[in-house]
């Protein structure tokens, strides 16, 4: 048998050791890494962005998520008593939008982009020196909310005197994003409904109204946690509140399958008078946009509103009636 020089052996057993060394530090790495709380990715990480160059050198980039809402437009905020159970139009970054609560398309991604370059470049609505064009604050207005390119901007437009380059500008836009949602619609079909409940004091007495047909909430917890207590009226005996009648309620109520389809078998329609109690209650069955799923809110205006607020969408038990308000 061959024997090896000493030298040799020596730095046999030297570089053995070192690789025993280096693969002992890379398992302890591993170890310790494995071992450190992961930090739960945000919600941006999970987010598809599309980026492209418009009419300008500057690229635009937004969402491509069929939940992630890139412009929208509302009608209302004055004092004149409107209110809308949703938005006007919605358009997601895959491209699909949603007139009013029942209708859809699908614009291409060539066109969703042709419509972004021209809000951007054409009519610069993400860099106009003022928000809000409407000077008469009891008039209703159109609300155009936009979430792209990496800004968030809520714009207002109404009657005003003052700024009118922009102004026209901000109404040209509004006109091209209508006329950009000119192709073939269909039904909207919602994944989720929600109910919303406001008490009645002038239900039609010659037409059959059904009693509340759901066992796990009464209507009277319904209409106060989403409306709140109906005030006293010293005045007559038909007390009023101006909820979901003027004005968005306070929370919404997702309900699931078997309630929705409990209440249909009772409705003609998505609204409709129930009784409980003596008492009678209007029914909404409020269908919800891809976006309310993921963001548990409801978009909705109403009256004496000067901004967007996202109503609250409760997805669990309904509360029950405070002791103080509970008759």
């Amino acid at each position: 048998m061959d024997h090896l020089p000493k030298d040799d052996i020596s730095a046999t057993g030297a570089k053995t050791r070192n690789i025993f060394f280096i693969l002992a530090c890379c398992g302890l790495l591993l170890l310790a890494l494995s071992s450190c709380d992961p930090t739960p990715p945000s919600s941006s990480s999970h987010t598809q962005n599309r980026t492209f160059t418009g009419s300008s050198t500057q690229p635009i980039t937004y969402s491509s998520s069929p939940s992630d809402v890139l412009i929208r437009t509302f009608y209302g905020g004055g004092l004149n008593g409107s209110f809308s159970f949703g938005p006007q139009v919605s358009i997601y970054g895959d491209g699909s939008y949603i007139l009013g609560l029942d209708r859809q398309g699908k614009l291409t991604t060539e066109e969703l982009q042709q419509l972004l370059n021209a809000l951007v470049n054409t009519y610069g609505l993400l860099n106009l020196s003022q928000q809000r064009f409407s000077d008469v604050q009891d008039e209703n207005a159109t609300f155009l909310e936009l979430a792209f390119d990496g800004k968030q901007e809520e714009l207002v437009y109404g009657t005003t005197n003052s700024n009118q380059d922009e102004y026209q500008r901000l109404g040209q836009a509004l006109t091209t994003i209508n006329e950009a949602l000119k192709g073939p619609t269909q039904p909207y079909k919602a994944s989720a409904v929600s109910l919303l409940v406001r008490q009645t004091f002038s239900p039609d007495l010659h037409a059959r109204i059904p009693s509340w047909p759901i066992a796990d909430f009464t209507l009277a917890q319904a209409t106060t946690y989403e409306c709140g207590p109906v005030p006293p009226d010293e005045t007559s005996q038909n007390a009023e509140t101006a909820c979901l009648k003027f004005v968005i309620p306070e929370h919404a109520i997702l309900l699931n399958g078997a309630q929705v389809q409990s209440i249909k078998e009772m409705l003609t329609g998505l609204q409709g008078d129930f009784t409980e109690q003596g008492l009678y209650y209007t029914v909404f069955l409020r269908p919800l946009l891809p976006d309310e799923v993921t963001r548990k809110q409801l978009a909705m205006f109403g009256s004496d509103q000067e901004i967007f607020r996202g109503v609250p969408l409760l997805s669990g038990k309904v509360p029950p009636i405070p002791s103080q308000t509970a008759s």
